[in-house]
């Protein structure tokens, strides 16, 4: 396949324009709930920032959340223009290369791995989404390697250079979270690559994005619903994209398979909202009505369409499918 080009006209990336924008909108409403552009060590921490033995409270939260909300924290207009610019420049790339879904899974394992190593800091406090972008930054040195990107790799292993010598030569940066990160974002597009080679002989039909958003969502509810030990959440995702992704696979090679699909997402997301939302009092029921409102307006065109497809849609699916293989 050829390889894609970053200054060639482009498809949009909204997964990262919308990180983007959360990132702002949570250093803003910060702003304004502290009075101050700066944010303090304290209101850090009472904001989601990581800290030497915070994923060990046992508290009603305990200390887990912060895995994820400190990559949203930033400490200074400075630190959060820094790392927004390369989020817009490597993120665009990256999202554009590989598909918005397979780009949140990622910049989601990159955050949560620059977290967990970050956490082992044995002095201060950390937060900023640096883990999650340097994680793209080891996603776009990957796709260059396999010759997936028309970036020549001099210049992204010069990025990686830099980025290590001003990790490493300024005490106040994390070199943990940004080698966690990085590294999380190479076995991340490995693992990507081998499981979009495998689905391309085991399935019938390539997915469209939001199916493949779906996929991942449903999952992350329930985990939320539904609270088990590791072991049995590893045997349950197994069985699940045996089954479900199998499903999902066959259901779109049928007519009005597309509107069945859309259908299944949308109860199966309602029921696990309604649950969540449930055990989180009336605040919890309003915000699980916000977001299934607006999955059910990200479903209605694939509705429509499934329900009015004449086999065009499933012949397009398989067509899709043949005609690619990687990411």
């Amino acid at each position: 396949m050829r390889p894609l080009s970053v200054l060639a006209p482009n498809p949009p990336a909204p997964a990262t324009w919308l990180l983007l924008a959360l990132n702002v909108a949570a250093f803003l409403a910060i702003a304004a709930a502290t009075g101050t552009l700066t944010l303090s060590v304290p209101a850090a921490v009472r904001f989601g920032a990581l800290y030497p033995g915070a994923l060990n409270r046992r508290d009603l939260l305990g200390g887990q959340w912060r895995l994820v909300a400190s990559g949203f924290l930033h400490f200074s207009p400075m630190h959060l223009l820094f790392n927004m610019v390369c989020l817009a420049s490597w993120g665009t790339a990256v999202e554009r290369r590989i598909g918005t879904a397979w780009f949140v899974l990622l910049y989601g394992t990159s955050l949560v791995a620059g977290s967990l190593v970050a956490s082992a800091e044995p002095h201060g406090v950390t937060a900023g989404a640096s883990g999650a972008i340097a994680g793209l930054l080891g996603a776009l040195l990957y796709l260059s390697l396999r010759r997936k990107v028309e970036m020549p790799l001099a210049t992204i292993a010069a990025t990686v250079a830099l980025n290590v010598a001003f990790s490493a030569g300024v005490p106040s940066i994390s070199w943990r979270a940004h080698l966690g990160g990085f590294i999380a974002g190479i076995l991340a597009c490995l693992v990507l690559e081998v499981a979009a080679w495998v689905s391309g002989w085991m399935l019938r039909c390539r997915f469209p994005e939001w199916i493949k958003l779906d996929l991942m969502l449903v999952p992350a509810l329930a985990a939320l619903s539904f609270p088990v030990n590791p072991a049995v959440l590893g045997a349950s995702l197994v069985l699940y994209v045996i089954v479900v992704v199998k499903a999902a696979d066959l259901a779109l090679c049928r007519q009005h398979g597309l509107a069945a699909v859309a259908g299944a997402a949308v109860l199966a997301q309602a029921a696990l909202l309604a649950r969540a939302g449930a055990g989180l009092g009336t605040a919890g029921v309003q915000a699980a009505g916000v977001a299934l409102a607006i999955i059910v307006l990200a479903h209605l065109r694939p509705l429509l369409r499934g329900l009015h497809d004449r086999s065009f849609v499933p012949a397009a699916l398989q067509a899709e499918r043949r005609r690619v293989r990687g990411l």
